[in-house]
């Protein structure tokens, strides 16, 4: 009798406890094995798990399409949303956020970080994530966006639909991203008053993966690098303007590279220079690696990269309300927290209504203006980046107390208090509906006769109107070697592809150069000679 299906059964307590454990995001392994614990004499197997899981999610679907299911789970849910589809049918698009996300994104409007990040889900449609800083310099979600493609076109319809939400008062004043043009223009046109930034880590990355292969020596890339860095970051234009006209006459022999670095970076070099950034509150954000620490938590969440939208978007909810709670807590601790080195007059004001983190930067300029630890001249710079008064400004004011309103809006604590009301998001939307509501209303009681009649039967259709057949998405083509080739094995990894820069360190050496990249037969400076 043990083997028979009858005796791996799961009891209604036990099928309750598998529920809850899926929609926690916890592997079916580890579902069994929390099931043995409480009942050493349970003879199931994971392949009872996965069954009993399948046929949970087929309940949960009620007779509806994945897609059905979804976007009625979007509206109940209280989420800001948005999709599109084909001619024929297929989802192309779809854009979301968390009441939760919204609020903070509402809260946090200053500065977000935009990148795409890939393998979450089995239709292989990149998902772009849009981040927030939060007022401890944490990250927060504030939407998703999965796309067909990764075209000017898409991400100019997402960006609208973030424009949309955010409204016209929570317009961001710093959006950081890579070098991905389509990105780019994307912004210029959805955001033209936002300051676009690049990412400085990506840039070094990008230049060492092109321009590495051109050094022999170690030694001279090692050099390379640093004059790179001195460059960009030039405290001014002049600066930078003398910096530049002797990187160039360096590395003139070597045109190679340094026509990389003319085609591709100096034309956007107000976008990553210090002497044009630090004149923007980017709040200490100049790389996107917030951007890739909130992938790789999402991705600990999705476990594989096989799931469809519905259970992505579940994961999805998973990371944004541990995030969400992990911000709450904070911010209560922090108002209540008063450190004893802070315990000095010139805090009195801006202690428990402000972040410890702009605290803890507020209290190194102080000490540095206290003991005459500045330099000869102030910039102005980390004032106008941070939204906090540097050491020259705390000299300068000779004051006891700092007033509060010296202290960017972007670290206040005070003024803040979430909810975490799914539909608190919506309260303002609904306000503007009962509204149109009551003049209509209004406006229909004074009506013909005829009028009445045409006005309900136009109501009558829109009401009935039913919610189209949406299918789900096409599986994108995959990048590289076909499918079918004996070399390329599918896998439900989640981890990312290789970069460009990560093969090039990795790459064998060439025997002439010792570049890497190449090899003796095309080696530039074997071809050279």
């Amino acid at each position: 009798m043990s083997g028979h299906p009858y005796c791996r059964r799961f009891s209604n307590e036990e099928i309750m406890w598998i529920k809850e454990m899926c929609m926690a995001g916890i592997p079916p392994r580890q579902i069994l094995s929390s099931l043995r614990q409480s009942n050493p004499h349970l003879r199931a197997i994971s392949r009872n798990i996965y069954n009993k899981k399948a046929k949970i999610l087929e309940e949960s679907l009620a007779g509806r399409t994945v897609i059905q299911a979804l976007v009625d789970e979007l509206g109940e849910g209280g989420f800001s949303y948005n999709i599109e589809y084909d001619q024929e049918g297929y989802l192309t698009h779809l854009f979301f956020a968390h009441p939760i996300s919204l609020e903070l994104s509402k809260s946090y409007p200053h500065v977000f970080l935009m990148d795409c990040t890939y393998k979450t889900n089995k239709y292989k449609m990149p998902l772009l994530d849009i981040i927030g800083v939060s007022s401890f310099n944490t990250s927060f979600y504030s939407c998703f966006v999965f796309m067909q493609k990764e075209e000017e076109k898409d991400y100019v319809w997402a960006l609208e639909m973030f424009n949309k939400i955010l409204g016209v008062h929570n317009q961001p004043l710093v959006i950081i991203s890579d070098r991905e043009l389509a990105l780019m223009n994307a912004i210029r046109i959805v955001f033209p008053s936002a300051c676009n930034l690049l990412c400085v880590w990506h840039i070094e990355k990008n230049i060492l993966a092109n321009c590495k292969p051109y050094f022999r020596e170690e030694v001279d890339w090692v050099a390379f690098l640093s004059t790179w860095a001195d460059l960009i970051k030039s405290p001014n234009e002049s600066s930078f303007d003398k910096a530049w006209d002797c990187f160039e006459n360096e590395y003139k022999e070597n045109a190679a590279v340094l026509n990389y670095i003319k085609g591709t970076w100096l034309p956007l070099k107000e976008k990553f220079v210090s002497a044009w950034t630090d004149e923007v509150a980017h709040l200490g954000n100049r790389a996107t690696s917030r951007a890739e620490g909130a992938h790789a938590t999402l991705k600990k969440y999705l476990q594989v990269s096989t799931g469809g939208l519905r259970e992505v978007k579940e994961k999805i909810c998973l990371a944004i309300e541990h995030q969400f709670q992990e911000i709450k807590t904070q911010l209560s601790s922090e108002k209540v927290r008063v450190p004893h080195r802070l315990r000095i007059p010139f805090f009195k004001e801006v202690v428990t209504h402000v972040s410890m983190f702009a605290l803890d930067e507020l209290y190194k300029q102080h000490e540095a203006a206290k003991y005459g630890n500045l330099s000869s001249q102030c910039t102005g710079h980390f004032f106008k980046t941070m939204g906090i008064p540097c050491g020259h400004m705390i000299k300068d004011m000779k004051i006891q107390v700092l007033p509060l309103n010296a202290i960017h809006n972007q670290w206040r604590i005070d003024a803040r208090l979430f909810n975490n009301d799914q539909h608190a998001s919506l309260d303002d939307e609904n306000d503007q509906i009962n509204s149109l509501l009551l003049d209509f209303k209004e406006k229909y009681e004074k009506l013909p006769i005829l009028q009445k009649d045409d006005t309900k039967r136009q109501l009558s259709q829109f009401v009935g109107t039913s919610f189209p057949l949406i299918l789900e998405p096409k599986i994108q083509p995959h990048k590289g070697r076909p499918l079918g080739s004996k070399k390329r094995n599918e896998s439900s990894s989640t981890r990312r592809e290789p970069s460009k820069f990560e093969i090039v360190e990795k790459s064998r050496k060439c025997s002439v150069c010792k570049g890497v990249g190449h090899n003796k037969s095309t080696c530039p400076f074997q071809v050279a000679s």
